[in-house]
């Protein structure tokens, strides 16, 4: 049976693994974090969770769990107790490894040769998935020129994230707000169903202030963002956790308008929601896609 490695347990990348697993073929998946989902993230504090990557997923993407389209038609799904739970549920039945950072692939006369960060060997395998973001895909995949150029053809935008946490109510209407300036939009944790206890709130930079100021200091970004939040949502007083997350690559600005690409042999595949567009229902899409293209050169 064909080895299958698949580089990164976002969406997309345990997409292609269940996908994979329906149709008998085993996946080892890979992925650098210590948790799983890749912007379907959840910071945990001592306040409560707070989703700080992305704050709900669309109804055709294939999970469990309480959603905000049982409470109001139209609105999105979301992970109990926070948006990581979604990705955990994606992930079951499958071969995850964490913390590994998979380095530039090598082909060799038996397949795809795999080293971790520490030059270790993670073994040859027959195919590869890769599903990082299109920079880091190119990387990956330098050892074929083509595919690699082909890939960064794709782009996608940073985000800078605020997360906040108040031991007492700031009186702020527990509703998603629309903000200007440094700042695009205010989500509240309370809002979500089944989400008590403290407030808690996830606040995204503007795309162009997130770009401007993509290499500060996490700590000067969060004082920065928080002042601007202070100022257009009149919040009353300081929060009680105050952190800020940098997403790198966190939108997709120019899809590459297919769901994946492929050496000829289909030895090795590249895609995420980078190949279709910006939803999480795109990476849904690239995922089942690749899944299928290897069931169906399979030899």
């Amino acid at each position: 049976m064909e080895r299958i490695a698949i580089i990164g347990a976002g969406l997309a990348g345990l997409t292609a693994a269940q996908g994979l697993r329906a149709a008998g073929r085993a996946t080892v998946v890979f992925e650098k974090s210590r948790g799983l989902g890749g912007r379907l993230a959840t910071r945990r504090t001592e306040f409560g969770p707070i989703d700080h990557g992305a704050p709900g997923v669309p109804e055709s993407v294939p999970v469990a769990g309480e959603v905000w389209s049982r409470a109001e038609p139209g609105m999105r799904q979301t992970g109990l107790p926070g948006m990581s739970a979604l990705a955990r549920q994606v992930s079951g039945g499958l071969e995850v490894q964490t913390q590994i950072e998979v380095q530039p692939l090598v082909r060799t006369e038996s397949g795809w040769a795999l080293r971790d960060q520490t030059g270790t060997s993670l073994g040859v395998f027959d195919r590869v998935i890769v599903t990082a973001p299109p920079v880091q895909a190119a990387a990956l995949t330098a050892a074929d020129d083509a595919l690699a150029k082909e890939i960064a053809a794709a782009e996608m935008s940073p985000l800078w994230t605020l997360l906040l946490a108040f031991a007492d109510p700031t009186g702020l209407e527990q509703e998603v707000k629309p903000l200007q300036g440094a700042l695009a939009t205010a989500i509240p944790m309370l809002a979500k169903p089944g989400q008590t206890g403290f407030e808690r709130w996830t606040v995204h930079a503007s795309e162009a202030w997130s770009a401007a100021n993509l290499e500060l200091e996490k700590e000067d970004a969060a004082r920065a963002l928080f002042d601007a939040f202070r100022d257009q949502a009149d919040v009353p007083a300081g929060p009680d956790y105050l952190a800020a997350h940098r997403w790198r690559y966190a939108r997709v600005r120019t899809p590459l308008g297919k769901p994946f690409v492929a050496t000829a042999d289909a030895s090795l595949i590249a895609g995420g929601d980078w190949a279709l567009g910006a939803l999480a229902s795109h990476a849904v899409e690239s995922g089942r896609a690749m899944a299928a293209h290897v069931v169906e050169t399979a030899g």
